[in-house]
Parts: C-alpha cells; sequence; structure tokens
C-alpha cells in the first residue's frame, strides 16, 4: 500500500527556497554536538573534544560583508579556532548570499589548499508508493530501547567509514541523546543489521545516517527502515523532507527515488587540507 505522506505544495516554496530550508535543518542538526558563535564571515561551530568529527568544527553561511577581504576572513576564521584550540575543518557558503560575496572566498579557501566535496541534496517531491511490507525476519524497535544494539551497529559503521575513530563514535552516540532525533534500529536474529533516523526542525525533517550492515545488504533492510522513517515523517506532519547522498552512490540515489525524492541541488564543502579525503 501506499505511504501516508504528505503532499508538498510546490507553489508555496521555490527551489531558492527549499535549499535554504535545506541548510537550515543541517545548521540545526550540528547544534547538538557543537557550540556556535557568529563571526563576521558567517556561524563558527566548535567542539575542541571532538577535533576529528568536522560536523563540529567548522564554518557555515559564509559570506563576505562590507570591507571584509577574503583573506582577513581566512585569517580571522583560522585565529578563532586556534585560539580555542580547535581548528576548521570545512566551509559551506550561504546559500543567500550574491556571488560577489562568495567567490572570492571561494577562491581564498582553494588557494590555501582547500578541498571542494559535493553532497547532493535529495527532496520529498511526491508521494511514494511502496509496499509497506517489512522484509522477512526484521524486527524494527527504537534506538534508544536498545542501547547495546545501538553502540554495536555504530561501531561497525564507525570502523567502514572512519576507520574506528572513537570521536567519531562519541558524535553518533551524542545525536541518541538529542531529542528532536529519532532513530531506528533493524534487528534479525537478536542482530542490529540497520539504522536511519530522523531529525525533526519544526515542520522540516532530515532523513539521517541510513546504513545497513555488510552482510545484510541487498536483503530489503534499507527499504524497510525508509518506509519506517517516513512513516514517522507523515505522522509528524512534516511539510519538507530532506536527504543527502554522495553523487556516485548510484545504489541509495535509487533506493530514494523509489520512495519519491528527486534531486534538489548539490551542498559544496570546502574542507581544509588535512581533512580534505
Amino acid at each position: 500500500m501506499s505511504l501516508p505522506i504528505l503532499q508538498v505544495q510546490q507553489s508555496q516554496a521555490t527551489e531558492a527556497d527549499l535549499v535554504r530550508l535545506f541548510h537550515r535543518t543541517d545548521a540545526l542538526w550540528v547544534q547538538h554536538l557543537a557550540e556556535a558563535e557568529q563571526l563576521a564571515v558567517g556561524t563558527a561551530y566548535l567542539n575542541p573534544s571532538l577535533p576529528n568529527v568536522w560536523d563540529a568544527n567548522h564554518v557555515r553561511d559564509a559570506a563576505l560583508s562590507d570591507g571584509l577581504t577574503a583573506r582577513q576572513a581566512y585569517d580571522d576564521v583560522t585565529t578563532h579556532y586556534a585560539a580555542r584550540g580547535g581548528r576548521c575543518a570545512f566551509w559551506v557558503m550561504n546559500p543567500s548570499a550574491p556571488s560577489a560575496q562568495t567567490q572570492p572566498l571561494i577562491d581564498q579557501l582553494l588557494a590555501t589548499g582547500h578541498g571542494v566535496h559535493r553532497e547532493a541534496i535529495f527532496y520529498l517531491r511526491h508521494q511514494p508508493r511502496r509496499d509497506a511490507s517489512d522484509a522477512p525476519g526484521l524486527k524494527i524497535i527504537p534506538a534508544r530501547a536498545s542501547y547495546r544494539h545501538s553502540r554495536e551497529l555504530a561501531e561497525e559503521l564507525v570502523v567502514e567509514v572512519a576507520h574506528g575513530d572513537p570521536q567519531v563514535m562519541e558524535a553518533r552516540l551524542q545525536h541518541l541523546d538529542d531529542p528532536h532525533y529519532d532513530v531506528l534500529l533493524a534487528l534479525r536474529d537478536g542482530r542490529a543489521v540497520g539504522t536511519v533516523g530522523v531529525f525533526a526542525a519544526g515542520e522540516l525533517a532530515q532523513i539521517q545516517e541510513v546504513y545497513v550492515s555488510p552482510t545484510a545488504r541487498r536483503q530489503g533492510v534499507a527499504k524497510t527502515l525508509m518506509t519506517r522513517a517516513l512513516e514517522a515523517c507523515a505522522r509528524a506532519q512534516f511539510r519538507h523532507v530532506f536527504l543527502t547522498v554522495l553523487p556516485d552512490n548510484v545504489a541509495a540515489k535509487a533506493l530514494y527515488a523509489g520512495f519519491g525524492f528527486e534531486k534538489l541541488a548539490d551542498v559544496t564543502h570546502y574542507r581544509a587540507p588535512a581533512s580534505a579525503t
């Protein structure tokens, strides 16, 4: 049967509006990990205790204000982080700023060795029509109902995507304490084999951290988790639902397209040299 996802009234938001809404949810997502401080060039997020977690140490909504040069902005940010025992891992430009306020800054970052990393923003365009039945043998539970299973799966994920970095592990577990973030686990034979999260920001939602254990892939686990996540979005009556995916992740993009998501735009991170890979 079809999922009860609210139809988005496209006339109510332009493409540019939707991109700004996505950036708003992204900014709220990272606030659970880092302290935000407004600088002349943008908002700096910093958590010196998690220096390896990029989301906890970066600048977003960056743009040059009147009288501020790109070099001055770069030096101000470098000094700000160094004075607090940290380092800016990446920059995200202000999506509402004209190119005259962002391009000189981009040029400065590229000249100082920053790398370009892009992710595709996907947006729920229409009501999905998926069979709502779960994959065989799965039990879906809230992640908060079993910290042990949540930690075991987080450890597996972090080994696969972050070389087992304990700081990345800590950041994932901290997000479980965010009251605006609901995470589901898929269990099979008593073992956690998949997870998905829904982050709420008012009438906005972002699907986060869709992950399936390598031994359980291509068995319908991701489809089951996405079905349940979108059912939660429907119950909460979110008006706009977003997620991000790497451009070369063909399987993930096909999965999301099957649920009614379409590419909206790209979000570009300008990563510091040590974190450009």
